[in-house]
């Protein structure tokens, strides 16, 4: 009677095999965390906006970086572009003094706000999100078009999971 062991030479052939899988293995593991954290946890945004006006210059602003307001203690959200690191955007929803928006001139050190009362908001919602490293997380959409005597803003972003 003949056994597969590895006394007899044949069993020799089947460790390699098993090491192979278990590398393929740990290689799909590690793909799929991968995928599933990108996917539950990854940055995107959308849209852009567009001022005109003697205040803010006319530029339009396609952001492609966001920072969750919490890290600066509000409740709201700061877009940058890595294109053009004078460009800004912060909308900040405060309970007391309601909403505003910031954008920052090209070329100035500082920036322009605009009030609540000086936009129409057709959507403005933020929704917070995971907690990572003490900083929550803060996703939604800003769609908007504000005017004021010497300035005017105008448009539509949408951004996901910004820390």
């Amino acid at each position: 009677m003949q056994t597969d062991s590895p006394t007899n030479g044949r069993g020799k052939f089947v460790v390699p095999y098993i090491w192979v899988a278990v590398g393929l293995i740990g290689v799909a593991i590690f793909i799929g965390a991968d995928l599933l954290w990108n996917e539950l946890f990854a940055t995107s945004i959308d849209g852009s906006i567009h001022t005109a006006g003697s205040q803010v210059g006319n530029w339009v602003f396609t952001p492609d970086i966001c920072e969750s307001g919490f890290r600066r203690s509000f409740y709201g959200v700061r877009m940058f572009s890595s294109r053009n690191g004078q460009m800004a955007f912060v909308y900040a929803d405060d309970p007391t003094r309601g909403r505003s928006i910031e954008v920052g001139v090209p070329g100035k050190d500082y920036g322009y706000r605009f009030y609540e009362q000086d936009c129409r908001f057709r959507n403005a919602s933020l929704q917070t999100g995971s907690l990572i490293n003490n900083v929550r997380t803060i996703s939604g959409t800003i769609d908007l078009d504000c005017q004021t005597q010497d300035a005017s803003l105008k448009g539509y972003l949408k951004f996901v999971n910004c820390h």
